[in-house]
């Protein structure tokens, strides 16, 4: 399997923990970054936008939000979840917010 094709599966795996688990971390997001609101949270599309709207509510960069969630979820202690400029879905061109269930 190439590192790409690992990455993609890193990412998918961060996601779908986080929409699985979305009630519980959700509020574990909100202890870690004050900054940012639930609306900012329940309202983010996927894993680069949410990441997107935390760096830009608390002024981290990018890859300490990377790094906290994968902490969060529990997924790669190695590596970035590689937000890169595209959207991950679990169901590609989904991209339903966070908060939608």
């Amino acid at each position: 399997m190439s590192q790409q094709q690992q990455e993609e599966q890193q990412r998918q795996r961060v996601e779908q923990q986080l929409r699985q688990n979305w009630r519980q971390l959700r509020y574990r997001l909100l202890d870690q970054f004050g900054q940012v609101s639930t609306a900012d949270l329940d309202a983010a599309t996927g894993i680069q936008d949410l990441v997107a709207r935390i760096a830009d509510r608390t002024h981290h960069s990018e890859r300490y939000v990377e790094n906290r969630l994968r902490e969060l979820v529990g997924v790669g202690a190695q590596g970035g979840i590689g937000i890169g400029n595209e959207r991950i879905g679990i169901d590609q061109g989904q991209n339903q917010p966070f908060g939608a269930r």
